[in-house]
């Protein structure tokens, strides 16, 4: 039996590809913002003071026209100054001089973490405040000691042979790595020597190897702004690695995509423009600056803050713990670049409150990497999943647990979840009127924070 208009060979036959139905704009919005707060769920709240700073305005004016989340565009900014603004500007604290760097590790999932979203923002900007150093300074391919070491050496068979990486006379590399994974892998080799090469850079000057491959480096200003996504930094991360005290030298940043936009709106020029103006006058006057210091009213906060930064308990061992055991001196330094960029060399309590808020935010980040709550996870979730109606008390403690869980411990998760400012806890009546209103938890939609 033969087929009616049987396809010819060797040619492929095309089927009708089905259109979806056209949706509403109320219901395109809604599955826009359910995504959004399902790819937040799992960052930690950030204190509005984060962004009371210079670079943190800057980051909310250009967040209109990006789905990055301000924090990973303001973190990229941080860094990007703490480099430009070179090795003068700088802490003393008692013997030690801390150079203004900052080494952010932005931590987002892949897709939905819009890191190099982040990244691509704040170079919108820095390419308008300076092109050179964006197009000279900034560098990517950490791979060894010797190598980095080489970018700054100063005897002449260093190069040998190939084009100098940073301008003559310049001592500033902004190493931008936006696949940190592959440079983790790099470190774990036998006899690779970058781990200490990064913990010598974190402290400034000299990285000269004395080494067969020796390298004379005598002057370096590094700043590092790395890129990973959780599951890959928990995978590769070992107790060697945290107890060696190169990741500690890292700001952890948890980051998420903040908004939808199917079409990115182009911003104003113009506003590029000023922005990038001002970024550039404000560099450019804070690289003057020798020593930055405490003003006396920033000196009687610090003690405060100083205090929070080092009470770690000696009984928690935890990964946690060894990642933010130099909270102390990156709050200073943050607040130094604050400072800088206001054009003062004095840290004001103002300039301490925006970078203890960054802080918290980048150990609330350790924790949430590193020790996850699938619980919490799990009852954030499922409260999203019901969008703005939420979910009531017995909901949660059938649908989400199957009453294998008392109403007390429901309480107490639910208590977690309102203080982290992941939920909402709202009264609704009953339609009838009649009768106790319902206790609903609803979860809260995406801080744009613009």
């Amino acid at each position: 039996m033969t087929h009616a208009n049987p396809t010819p060979p060797g040619v492929r036959r095309l089927y009708p590809v089905p259109v979806p139905e056209p949706a509403d704009g109320d219901t395109l919005a809604t599955r826009a913002a359910d995504q959004v707060t399902r790819a937040r769920l799992w960052l930690p709240p950030a204190d509005p003071a984060v962004f009371d700073c210079y670079l943190g305005r800057l980051a909310v004016q250009l967040d209109p026209h990006t789905e990055a989340d301000p924090i990973g565009v303001m973190v990229s900014l941080l860094a990007a100054a703490g480099v430009h603004l070179g090795p003068g500007p700088h802490l003393q604290l008692g013997y030690e001089r801390h150079p203004l760097l900052v080494w952010p590790l932005v931590i987002g999932e892949t897709g939905r973490g819009k890191k190099g979203t982040a990244y691509n923002a704040a170079k919108a900007l820095l390419s308008q405040a300076d092109t050179e150093f964006v197009a000279s300074n900034v560098q990517s391919g950490l791979s060894s000691g010797e190598g980095l070491a080489a970018v700054f050496a100063s005897d002449p068979d260093s190069g040998k042979g190939r084009a100098r990486l940073l301008p003559e006379g310049d001592c500033r590399l902004l190493a931008y790595e936006p696949e940190w994974a592959a440079v983790m892998a790099r470190m774990k080799r036998e006899g690779n020597t970058l781990s200490a090469t990064l913990r010598a850079a974190w402290e400034g000057g000299n990285l000269s190897t004395l080494n067969v491959d020796a390298r004379v480096a005598r002057r370096a200003h590094v700043g590092i702004l790395a890129h990973i996504t959780p599951k890959e930094f928990k995978a590769k991360v070992s107790a060697s690695d945290m107890a060696g005290g190169t990741y500690n030298r890292f700001l952890p940043i948890a980051v998420a995509q903040s908004k939808f936009l199917y079409i990115p709106t182009v911003p104003d020029p113009a506003l590029l423009v000023d922005l990038g103006a001002s970024l550039a006058d404000r560099l450019r006057h804070g690289a003057r600056f020798g020593p930055v210091g405490l003003s006396q009213a920033g000196t009687a906060q610090w003690s405060h803050i100083y205090l929070e930064f080092s009470d770690h308990p000696e009984e928690d061992s935890s990964h946690v713990a060894e990642f933010i055991s130099r909270a102390a001196p990156q709050c200073l330094r943050i607040a130094a670049i604050y400072a800088a960029l206001d054009r003062t060399d004095q840290i004001s309590p103002n300039h301490l409150t925006a970078a203890a808020a960054l802080v918290r935010y980048a150990i609330a980040s350790a924790a949430a990497v590193l020790q996850p709550s699938d619980v919490l996870r799990k009852l954030a979730a499922f409260i999203a999943q019901a969008g703005p109606d939420g979910r009531t008390r017995e909901d949660i403690r059938s649908g989400c647990f199957q009453r294998n869980i008392t109403a007390d411990n429901v309480a107490a998760l639910l208590d977690k979840l309102v203080t982290a400012g992941q939920i909402t806890r709202a009264e609704r009546r009953s339609p009838s009127g009649r009768g106790r209103p319902a206790e609903v938890f609803a979860a809260n939609p995406p801080d744009l924070r613009g």
